[in-house]
């Protein structure tokens, strides 16, 4: 894993694990809403915005993503200098393709992972050392939820495999229950940015009410994303 030179902070987490979709099926939810080439443009700067973080996080000693797009894969690349794993084909899920990648960091030494999804627009290098920088010392697990309390939307796990990923609806209670079976102990983060993860078009109007800058808004505002939710059909379909 790559050992970028960094001012080495306490607390600083040797493993990063980022999964990242398939751009070409991204954000099926907002299918509805939006057609598939401006689902891919948004995926594409979600993406973006959540790499750019990594890179510039100072507690981070290396990144590892998970994906098999070809695209995603020159991004995570070029914008985080990552390693990239392919992901299982074809595909099983996301909790799979995380626990592809645990693996693999806890085969690369890590004594930790932080996951995150490619869907947090609003995440900069400051929410992710702060998740960083709040774990208990020892083995544990250091949960961001959603915003509206029952996701994760991170998860920094020491070491990589103190717990099953089970990522999804209701996934907060699913891990916080699996660390009591374990015995693991765990500590809870709120950041604001991380809580809003892209699903729904509900979601698009909070990103586009908060503001900011970042490569999502600027795609929302080239796309026209406010016009076309209040259409309500997709691009290039019949009004």
């Amino acid at each position: 894993m790559r050992q970028p030179e960094l001012r080495r902070l306490r607390g600083e987490l040797r493993g990063h694990v980022h999964r990242g979709r398939v751009l070409r099926g991204a954000l099926r939810r907002l299918t509805p809403v939006l057609d598939a080439p401006v689902r891919r443009e948004l995926q594409v700067a979600m993406l973006t915005d959540v790499l750019t973080a990594i890179a510039a996080a100072r507690t981070l000693a290396g990144a590892l993503v998970v994906t098999s797009d070809p695209e995603a894969r020159g991004m995570a690349e070029a914008i985080a200098a990552a390693r990239v794993v392919p992901d299982h084909r074809p595909p099983r899920g996301m909790n799979a393709a995380v626990a592809r990648g645990l693996e693999a960091v806890a085969a690369g030494g890590a004594d930790g992972a932080l996951i995150l999804t490619a869907d947090l627009p609003l995440a900069g290098p400051d929410d992710v050392d702060a998740v960083v920088l709040v774990a208990p010392p020892g083995a544990s697990a250091t949960l961001a939820p959603s915003w509206d309390g029952t996701g994760t939307n991170a998860m920094l796990l020491r070491p990589p495999g103190a717990l099953t990923p089970r990522l999804g609806v209701d996934s907060l209670a699913r891990h916080l229950a699996q660390a009591a079976r374990r015995g693991l102990p765990t500590a809870r983060v709120d950041r604001p940015n991380l809580a809003l993860d892209i699903d729904t078009p509900r979601d698009l109007v909070e990103l586009m009410a908060r503001g900011g800058g970042g490569a999502t808004l600027a795609a929302c505002a080239r796309l026209d994303i406010a016009g076309l939710l209040a259409s309500g059909a997709p691009a290039g379909s019949a009004r």
